[in-house]
């Protein structure tokens, strides 16, 4: 057989010694433990042409830009004439995972590592963990297909006077809706040697990783436990690129049948069921949902920034955010570590961003596009509401599309006309940089961007 694909892997960790303190919620929060190790995954890939690309995956919340371009400096400082903007990071959006953030919570005790030291133990982990997957390509193969399970729910609700809320009460005389869709559907993306056997998948999936967010120790989520059995399954040397897609708007729980005859997915138990779901549908996907094994597949990898309109607020928002200043500080500054600590900072940076926007303004979005083979990635660095990553999909001129959310920044939410009238969290103007005209322009340009790598030959 004569591969012309070269592909790489690696892993590694980048869990720290010390406690840190955890990012994903608006308190502080010390962890006291390691419960599920977060790790780095590369999956490095190179076209008979040149064209290349490395992927790596996180056990993050998310990763803003200015990181994402420290990691692209320091793995190609290590690798001559690699491409800056090759390098994709996309982020699991575990919400156990260690803050970089400085200037969220007051300096942390002695014996807890701070957000700088532990942003310059990730940048080196994860680009050693880059370096070694392009340093490992070999000739290989690639068998796109689809598994399915149910991991992931819309977490909105909308009432008959036109409100929505976030996890709110189905149960209530007024309930109208679950506000939005929800998808079944595993992107995978396998792997193999020249002799045909799995060396690793790309499996992207349209839910969060964050059964353990209330929780004060260190976890990857539900992706640690999939990663383990996964290699039960398929050897030990097999490794899974964790992807979430489009899921700004979704969850692990069934809001209709929640406390009834479905309980609340949380915790270390909730993390093993959607694991041991993940892994019957990859091993589901492998098994009777896979396309033609191809060794020589057409790849291509198109970086672009696209400038989308930036949410501007009303007066009448204005005013709302200014209120809740005022009732957050009746009493002095809350404990800057506190939940209202927390939500007082970003409301005060939200109308700061928002005094210094002008009228039109735009906001550059990092976004790569791979086409390999019959399957397409759009990336994007928003908690994209799931509609959105439908539409990409839908309209792709790919066999199967993969909407990569929180990959080479943290835009904040990105929701639906729908969610925005309704309101809520997610759907609120301090939750969101750009909004759904935003949203239509990055569906738009995400489309033409893959029309143009489906036209070459």
């Amino acid at each position: 057989m004569n591969s012309k694909v070269l592909i790489g892997w690696a892993q590694g960790s980048i869990t720290p010694d010390l406690p840190v303190n955890l990012f994903g919620m608006f308190n502080e929060r010390i962890s006291t433990h390691v419960e599920e190790p977060c790790t780095a995954t590369a999956l490095a890939i190179e076209g008979a042409d040149g064209e290349h690309a490395i992927w790596l995956s996180c056990d993050l919340v998310n990763a803003t830009l200015d990181v994402i371009q420290d990691v692209r400096q320091a793995v190609v400082g290590q690798i001559p004439g690699l491409e800056p903007s090759k390098v994709l990071l996309s982020c699991t959006h575990t919400h156990n995972a260690p803050n970089f953030r400085g200037d969220l919570f007051p300096t942390p005790p002695p014996g807890v590592m701070t957000p700088q030291a532990y942003r310059e133990f990730f940048v080196t982990q994860v680009a050693a963990t880059a370096v070694q997957a392009w340093q490992s390509r070999s000739p290989g193969q690639v068998v796109p297909a689809l598994g399915h399970a149910v991991l992931g729910w819309c977490r909105r609700v909308v009432y008959a006077n036109g409100t929505g809320q976030m996890y709110g009460e189905t149960q209530r005389a007024d309930f109208v809706k679950v506000e939005g869709p929800m998808d079944p559907g595993i992107e995978l993306l396998f792997t193999c040697d020249p002799k045909g056997r799995p060396t690793g998948a790309v499996v992207s999936i349209a839910c969060t990783s964050q059964t353990c967010m209330c929780e004060n120790f260190l976890t990857a989520d539900f992706w640690g436990r999939t990663r383990r059995d996964l290699r039960t399954h398929f050897g030990d040397a097999f490794t899974v690129l964790a992807i979430t897609g489009a899921a700004g708007d979704q969850c692990p729980d069934d809001l209709i049948r929640l406390n009834r005859s479905e309980l609340r997915v949380l915790g270390l138990d909730g993390a093993g069921k959607l694991a041991r779901r993940l892994t019957q549908g990859v091993v589901e996907g492998y098994e009777t949902g896979c396309r033609d094994m191809v060794a020589a597949p057409v790849f291509r990898h198109t970086h672009a920034v696209i400038n989308v309109p930036a949410y501007v607020m009303t007066a009448g928002q204005w005013a709302h955010y200014e209120g809740r200043v005022a009732s957050l500080t009746a009493k002095g500054d809350p404990d800057p570590r506190s939940w209202d600590g927390g939500t007082l900072l970003r409301i005060r940076r939200y109308l700061e961003r928002q005094a210094a926007m002008e009228p039109d303004a735009m906001l550059p979005v990092d976004c790569n596009f791979l086409r390999i083979g019959d399957l397409a990635v759009a990336t994007n660095p928003f908690e994209l509401y799931l509609e959105y990553g439908q539409r990409i999909k839908a309209r792709s001129p790919a066999t199967q599309t993969i909407a990569a959310e929180l990959t080479n920044d943290c835009l904040g939410y990105l929701p639906t006309r729908d969610a925005l009238g309704h309101g809520h969290y997610s759907a609120m103007p301090m939750d969101i940089r750009v909004g759904p005209d935003g949203g239509d322009k990055l569906v738009a340009e995400s489309v033409k961007h893959l029309e143009l790598l489906f036209a070459e030959k």
